[in-house]
């Protein structure tokens, strides 16, 4: 071998070993629950502010067809191979925070943006971001934390955040992508920046707090419990909801007032005055209401929601006043924008704190026991073309029924449904059906629900979904993405009446 050759070759070989010895340390000084960003998210991960303002990686790269998907502790950066585009995923839509009845159900359209206003502190840090285009249009106001001593707002891609003692003012992201992930990502996220809310999982709350939005029932206080009356209850900064577990259709309100012991004025005669409403309650009798008010009630249910006024409209400070009406008060505000609003009083914690004293502790999250569901594939990964088989257990606590004859609703991408009946559960509970071939593309997610009936007609659903993939793709990074895909080993789960229909 020439010795031009020899010296070539032994720097190959010191630079490959260099290389190794430059990875083995990259590996170990990787902090532990964090992973080496993906090339193609790297520069947009950059712009954007980096680690100092993401934070870490906390899943590994995840494949799904042309897009590549990675979180941070703030948010979910998806790369579009097709597009060369990368973009935040739209996790600010799954919080429940949607401050506006009518921005429910899906992008806001741009002539409602102006609604709903950017709190001017988190101005500059969403300018920087890329506006709109990058961190999308905000779900909320801006409001203020007490539990955590910090002001917050929503937005479809992200949260901001500053806390109120910090002299600098300085605004972060809250931890949309510790979140989602849960414990997919261990890795632990500054307390500041955690998300703290309550969820919103049982479907009548759920429709309640969409039909009439979060400004005006607050933010959730709380996780649904069953109460000593046997009603399912959640309560909020405004209001406490409630609903009898045998009719969920039927919700309703709390007499929060009263709960909380603020006293009933006597009843007045007709009156009229300037800016008023006569609003009569027994008799004839009744009580004024400032014309403000009354224009807020008409805009959120009215009477029949709020109940008859139980007290005259009192004078809380200059140019503010607060009355009350059976199932909550109503009163002026001054916004975090200084401006002078009509909303709900915050009496929620105070009726959350005494409740909780009450009962020693927290109440018990309510969880239906009557009817478990348990599905399965025997391909939770299926190529185009191939024939799935999905099962089923139907179980009343540990006990299997038998007869049972469940429907399985498919939802194809393009929007349609099918529904099968399977044949009767077995003396194990168990059944199961060969779909026909699915033909979709690769990376295609095929969603499904499976619903039963009980003896009092109660329907109950759990839904659950299997991936088209072609090619090879670890079990363990899917368990990363479950806002595409939830993995493939589910455990019992007991799902509520009316979830879907």
């Amino acid at each position: 071998m020439r010795p031009s050759h020899q010296s070539l070759l032994l720097s190959l070989l010191v630079f490959l070993f260099l290389a190794a010895c430059a990875d083995s340390s990259e590996r170990e000084t990787q902090p532990k629950g964090t992973y080496p960003l993906h090339p193609s998210l790297r520069s947009f991960y950059e712009q954007l502010g980096g680690r100092a303002r993401l934070g870490p990686a906390i899943s590994p790269p995840l494949e799904r067809g042309e897009k590549i998907y990675q979180y941070t502790t703030a948010v979910l950066l998806e790369y579009d191979r097709q597009t060369g585009q990368a973009q935040l995923a739209p996790l600010g839509y799954e919080l429940g925070v949607r401050a506006r009845p009518e921005l429910n159900g899906g992008p806001i359209p741009p002539a409602q943006v102006e609604r709903v206003k950017i709190f001017p502190l988190f101005a500059k840090v969403y300018a920087e971001m890329g506006g709109e285009s990058v961190v999308g249009f905000p779900l909320s106001e801006a409001r203020y934390n007490e539990r955590l001593g910090r002001y917050e707002q929503y937005f479809e891609r992200a949260g901001f955040y500053l806390l109120e003692e910090d002299p600098s003012q300085t605004v972060y992201l809250l931890a949309y992508g510790a979140w989602k992930c849960r414990q997919s990502c261990p890795y632990p996220v500054a307390e500041d920046s955690r998300i703290d809310l309550p969820s919103l999982r049982v479907e009548p709350i759920v429709a309640f707090v969409s039909r009439h939005g979060v400004e005006f029932t607050g933010f959730a206080l709380s996780e649904p419990y069953l109460t000593e009356d046997k009603l399912v209850e959640q309560i909020f900064e405004n209001l406490v909801i409630v609903f009898n577990p045998e009719h969920p259709e039927q919700v309703g309100l709390r007499p929060l007032p009263q709960l909380l012991g603020i006293p009933a004025d006597p009843l007045e005669p007709p009156q009229t005055l300037p800016e008023y409403i006569w609003v009569s309650v027994e008799r004839e009798q009744g009580f004024l209401v400032p014309k403000r008010f009354w224009e807020y009630l008409q805009a959120h249910g009215g009477l029949e929601l709020s109940g008859p006024p139980q007290t005259r409209a009192h004078e809380l400070s200059a140019g503010r006043q607060r009355q009350c009406f059976i199932k909550f008060c109503v009163e002026d505000q001054v916004d975090l924008y200084g401006i002078p609003v009509v909303r709900l009083s915050r009496l929620g914690e105070e009726y959350r704190k005494r409740k909780f004293k009450e009962s020693g502790g927290a109440e018990k999250t309510w969880e239906r026991p009557q009817i478990t569901l348990r599905t399965w594939e025997t391909q939770p990964l299926l190529a185009s073309g191939q024939t799935q088989i999905i099962g089923v257990g139907v179980y009343s606590g540990a006990q299997p029924l038998s007869s049972v004859v469940p429907e399985l609703i498919l939802s194809y991408p393009d929007g349609k449904e099918e529904r099968i009946t399977l044949p009767p559960t077995d003396s194990q509970g168990k059944t199961q059906i060969a779909l026909p071939p699915v033909e979709a593309e690769n990376g295609t997610l095929i969603s499904y629900r499976v619903c039963v009936q009980d003896r009092q007609n109660r329907r109950f659903c759990v839904r659950d979904s299997f991936l088209i993939w072609q090619e090879g793709m670890a079990i363990r990074n899917l368990l990363h993405l479950p806002v595409i895909y939830r993995g493939a080993d589910r455990a019992y789960q007991v799902f509520l009446p009316f979830i879907s229909r």
